[in-house]
């Protein structure tokens, strides 16, 4: 990459559905593939972008950010998604920004639940967090950029509204559905927002390299132990309400920079 060619953003989805939202805005877009894995760039409301999938779940989530961030050295990432709802006050397309992004399967499992723990990082003396915070200049755009904002109404579970953008809490694990137990459990330590797959090991990876990094994830059906239904009809709504907000946020980031 020239020395005079800034940074690009590099925004990072966990499904093709979900990237080829915010991929259909992209300007001169370009494919590539790094590795076995495509990529389009291009410009995105007047900042240049990387835009990837990442797979479901934690591993190819951290494994295709760490190999995405080493070739482009993205100025930031962005990471746009769906995820259950946890969190009652949260609607179907309600796009939250998360203050912290947690591990919600790191540390022990006791007969009380989990006690969260950090665990041993790849570095000597390096304890690995079970929770990650975003970038404080990153947050803190997009929070002011919130007011000029207007999304799309949805229609879901028996209603049409608008949804909102908030800011909340993410948690992520491979567990797709989880029992009441884990979830009464889950609100009494975390009190999440959102419960997804990817974010936490997304937040870790870019925390370890020395990337700002935002997550923004909208929810779909709510929390439950068994979701493949109620994610099937709610998942695409969830998604475009996360991708219109990226998109539009991209363009927030890029008047921010010039």
């Amino acid at each position: 990459m020239p020395a005079s060619t800034p940074a690009p953003t590099l925004i990072l989805s966990a499904m093709p559905s979900e990237i080829r939202l915010i991929q259909a805005h992209i300007k001169r877009p370009k494919t590539g593939r790094l590795a076995c894995f495509p990529y389009v760039t291009g410009v995105l409301r007047g900042r240049r972008v990387v835009t990837t999938v990442t797979g479901v779940g934690v591993t190819n989530a951290a494994m295709v950010t760490a190999l995405f961030i080493r070739e482009f050295k993205p100025a930031e990432v962005l990471v746009s998604g769906t995820g259950s709802r946890f969190n009652p006050r949260i609607e179907t397309g309600d796009t939250i920004i998360s203050t912290k992004t947690i591990h919600h399967a790191a540390g022990s499992l006791t007969q009380e639940g989990m006690v969260y723990r950090k665990v041993r990082g790849p570095l000597p003396g390096q304890m690995t967090h079970w929770y990650y915070k975003p970038d404080p200049r990153l947050l803190k755009l997009a929070k002011a950029s919130i007011k000029g904002y207007t999304a799309e109404p949805v229609t879901a579970n028996g209603r049409t509204y608008v949804p909102r953008v908030l800011t909340g809490v993410v948690t992520a694990s491979d567990l797709f559905g989880v029992s009441d137990e884990k979830i009464a459990d889950m609100k009494k330590k975390l009190n999440p927002d959102i419960m997804e797959m990817e974010s936490a090991a997304i937040a870790q990876v870019c925390t370890q390299l020395g990337v700002p990094h935002l997550v923004f994830r909208a929810g779909s059906n709510r929390t439950q132990s068994n979701p493949g239904n109620d994610y099937r009809l709610l998942g695409q709504k969830a998604a475009h309400a996360a991708a219109r907000w990226t998109v539009y946020f991209t363009g927030c980031l890029a008047e921010a920079r010039a």
